[in-house]
């Protein structure tokens, strides 16, 4: 599982589904008289995504185009030569740089022969990822893990990473830009675009406020608490600090508001759901910062403090970025103090009270 990875969390507050019919292989539900629900598989432990459509007077506008792979492409071919094919695809739009949401886009562009939108901070992320060979990834995660002072062991494990991003996304579309100022018109309804930083850098969703829909891709999900990690191109940006803004936003949503997310299955009370998680990521952080407290510790030290345990290479890279995030959280409000220290020869940062 690379770049979809969700810790599923005890969280005191797991949501009850809407008493809706799962969308079933090649098929999709109508949710409302302009929204269709797909779920498309993934060759991961969480097996699938959520994919959305959205019946408009120009055609339908595809929400996110899955991983790269057969089984999406099976999938998509299904779906083109029959239900959508009643009309034309006017556009697809990648909700963030996920290889899950964003690896088959440039293929399904020219399957359609639409364009793909996605945002610019989206854009930028999947761009900067794509474009690094694999010894520069390597490198790149490496130097990451290094400061963070992982054993040498797990140092090689990210060495040895390289194709975490490529493999799946194997071409980028020329994207063009979606953003707040933009809407979708549905046949009969109308979709406010937002953006938000944290679990990605500015992911796309999509408010209908008449209807009391909302579709929060991966950034408020009913049973797993989404990866927050450190940013490879920053580690010191506090991601965290965008994602509880997040959070308390929506904590302030009308409970009656239908959320349809990126994974698992729809539900109602977000309000509680984003509470849940807030309490979620502060507990986590009182747990870094008591520790902090008897003495300085490392983004290391913290994987130990936050999970109990270690991890194989792929699971490492989530739970360093979540520990990483946590700390510089922490950083940012004046809680801790980030300084450097020589570990085995190599320079570490250090977390201090």
């Amino acid at each position: 599982m690379i770049y979809v990875s969700f810790f599923i969390a005890k969280i005191s507050l797991s949501m009850i589904p809407l008493n809706i019919d799962l969308p079933q292989t090649h098929q999709l539900v109508q949710l409302s008289p302009d929204l269709y629900w797909g779920r498309l598989p993934l060759p991961f432990r969480l097996n699938h995504i959520n994919l959305y459509i959205i019946d408009t007077n120009k055609g339908w506008v595809i929400i996110d185009a899955g991983i790269y792979g057969d089984q999406t492409r099976d999938y998509w071919r299904a779906l083109l030569g029959g239900f959508l094919s009643q009309k034309p695809i006017d556009k697809i739009i990648i909700t963030h740089h996920h290889v899950d949401h964003i690896g088959f886009a440039s293929e399904l562009a020219q399957m359609t022969g639409v364009d793909c939108y996605t945002s610019a901070a989206e854009k930028e992320h999947g761009q900067f990822l794509f474009n690094l060979s694999a010894r520069d990834f390597s490198d790149l995660l490496a130097s990451h893990y290094t400061r963070y002072g992982l054993p040498e062991a797990e140092i090689v494990l990210g060495r040895n990473d390289s194709d975490r991003y490529r493999r799946f996304v194997p071409e980028l579309p020329d994207f063009k830009e979606f953003s707040e100022t933009n809407e979708i018109k549905g046949c009969n309804s109308q979709w406010q675009c937002r953006l938000d930083s944290g679990h990605s850098s500015g992911q796309i969703s999509l408010m209908n406020a008449a209807e009391s829909l909302f579709l929060p891709t991966d950034f408020l999900l009913p049973r797993i608490s989404p990866n927050i990690s450190a940013d490879m191109r920053n580690s010191d940006k506090d991601v965290l600090g965008d994602y509880l803004n997040y959070l308390k936003e929506m904590s302030n949503l009308s409970p009656a508001i239908k959320i349809y997310p990126g994974h698992d299955w729809p539900f109602k009370n977000g309000n509680d759901r984003a509470q849940a998680l807030i309490n979620h990521h502060n507990q986590r952080l009182e747990l870094l910062l008591s520790a902090a407290k008897l003495r300085p510790i490392s983004t290391s030290d913290g994987i130990d403090i936050l999970f109990n345990r270690r991890f194989e290479s792929h699971e490492l890279f989530f739970a360093s970025g979540e520990s990483r995030a946590h700390l510089t959280h922490l950083m940012h409000q004046g809680k801790l103090q980030k300084t450097t220290e020589m570990q085995n020869g190599n320079e570490v940062d250090i977390f201090i009270a």
